[in-house]
């Protein structure tokens, strides 16, 4: 195959082909794994948007990468292939998928009493009454309203508060 120059533009949107979208497009069967898919295939292998990872060989990378490892492709045929220049087509664009949607931490809202969380924490997990007392009554650990989980209130070096909510099975009704 003779020499093809890219486009940075080319390269940048061959690298961000949705690889779940084009591996069905390509017959290939996914099992879905929460966010993830693994390759029927190959079980050790998941992919996720425009990523994938061979969990066996420690490998991953973008789309190109995934075409070279997996379809024995070139660098060029890969992009072309992508790009599927041929067809006039592009393959979708995960780009969307990547974005990491930042939600605002909110504190739970706390429960009337903690009677749940002192029986699991004293029960269950042996802390100390006396400790426990101390840390519920400065606010770093209380009763979820909702699902009475014990949420134990921290600060950032900053002084911002950071939390950790624990679930718990319910032993008491």
């Amino acid at each position: 195959m003779p020499y093809i120059h890219f486009t940075e533009a080319q390269k940048l949107r061959a690298n961000a082909a949705d690889l779940v979208e084009f591996l069905r497009f390509k017959g290939e069967l996914l099992i879905r794994e929460g966010s993830e898919y693994r390759l029927s295939s190959n079980h050790s292998v998941t992919v996720r948007g425009n990523e994938w990872y061979d969990h066996a060989t420690e490998k991953g990378g973008g789309p190109v990468t995934f075409l070279k490892e997996f379809y024995g492709m070139n660098y060029q045929e890969a992009v072309l292939t992508l790009l599927n220049e041929d067809a006039g087509q592009l393959c979708p664009q995960a780009t969307a998928l990547r974005e990491n949607v930042k939600k605002e931490f909110v504190l739970p809202p706390a429960n009337e009493n903690n009677r749940r969380v002192f029986a699991y924490l004293l029960k269950h997990r042996h802390l100390d009454r006396e400790v426990l007392t101390i840390f519920v009554r400065l606010g770093l650990i209380y009763e979820d309203q909702k699902y009475h989980n014990a949420v134990f209130v921290g600060m950032e070096p900053e002084g911002k508060q950071e939390q950790e909510e624990v679930q718990h099975e319910q032993t008491l009704s």
